[in-house]
């Protein structure tokens, strides 16, 4: 994946509104029959709040229903009812990006792309996203306050 260019779109503000906008489309039309939660809670990265971030909820171990997600901000996360995940198992994704000091070209495709912008880097280790480890068992008692405290070695 090219960070730089996931990074562009972030902070131009597209690729944001197209993640949260594809995460509401998820859940939205008829009721498709299944008993959705409204989920809350928290991400921490070393006992401190993850700033910025994304979280899917990925249905897993039988749990029906399509996969979901939002954005963190400030260590925090809510998906309505509407759109939120089916109560059951869930494989969970957390994904975050942070600048790492050094400028790059903004590229080929771009409207400028001999300009320099902030590199930055997905700093959340494969093991809590794209080969997740993490899983939650998600039902009306603990939807509403789901955390996760993610550990880094630096």
């Amino acid at each position: 994946m090219n960070y730089g260019m996931w990074y562009r779109y972030v902070r131009c503000g597209r690729g944001l509104s197209l993640l949260v906008g594809l995460s509401i489309l998820s859940g939205c039309g008829e009721s498709d029959g299944l008993d959705h939660l409204h989920v809350k809670g928290t991400v921490k990265v070393n006992g401190a709040p993850l700033d910025n971030g994304r979280i899917s909820f990925l249905p897993t171990g039988g749990t029906p229903g399509p996969s979901t997600g939002t954005v963190i901000k400030n260590g925090e996360f809510e998906i309505p009812l509407a759109q939120g995940p089916v109560a059951g198992k869930h494989r969970i994704e957390i994904m975050a990006v942070r600048p790492t000091g050094r400028k790059i070209r903004e590229g080929s495709g771009s409207e400028n792309p001999d300009e320099l912008v902030e590199e930055v880097e997905q700093f959340i280790p494969p093991k809590y996203n794209q080969k997740s480890e993490l899983t939650t068992d998600l039902n009306e008692s603990n939807a509403e306050s789901v955390a996760f405290d993610l550990k880094l070695d630096e």
